[in-house]
């Protein structure tokens, strides 16, 4: 490598670095201390969860059967999941009570230290589990596989957040 290669591709690496901390502070200055995981199926908002507290919103959709929080209070929800099938559970169904017993077919998600993640899933190379857990709103979880996203918001209010309801 030239040189001048060297040197342009040192200005581009602080360049990025200093966009990444600039959207950094802006999501800390926006932020209201709050986060709120907004997850999405087939592009429709299904269900919204505060993530301190994992009081939870399920929209009225036609997958809001599909969608089990019974296990809210352990931070443990299950979404639908386009792969999903009663052959792809029998590894959750084997290590999850709850899911075998109400014969759950769909993704686990997890809430824990105010965080979401995808704890269980089946697709080709199950790289919606290896995405670390998130709780920043430029960090989604993405599962495209599975149809399924998990923005976080930030900056929204806890007075705009209505929990343990179905929407209309």
């Amino acid at each position: 490598m030239k040189k001048y290669d060297i040197i342009f591709l040192s200005i581009l690496l602080v360049i990025g670095l200093l966009a990444l901390l600039g959207f950094k502070l802006y999501e800390n200055h926006r932020s209201t201390g709050n986060a709120y995981a907004k997850i999405f199926y087939q592009d429709v908002l299904i269900l919204m969860i505060d993530l301190e507290t994992n009081d939870y919103i399920i929209y009225n959709t036609t997958y809001k059967n599909d969608i089990y929080v019974d296990r809210a209070e352990e931070g443990i929800f299950y979404v639908p999941g386009a792969l999903m099938t009663a052959a792809e559970m029998a590894e959750l169904w084997a290590q999850d009570d709850y899911a075998f017993q109400n014969e759950i077919v769909g993704i686990r998600l997890v809430v824990k230290d105010a965080k979401i993640e995808v704890d269980y899933q089946w697709s080709p190379r199950d790289l919606c589990e290896l995405q670390p857990p998130t709780n920043s709103n430029l960090q989604p979880i993405v599962c495209l596989p599975n149809r399924l996203v998990v923005s976080v918001i930030t900056s929204m209010q806890s007075d705009e957040f209505i929990p343990d309801t179905v929407m209309e």
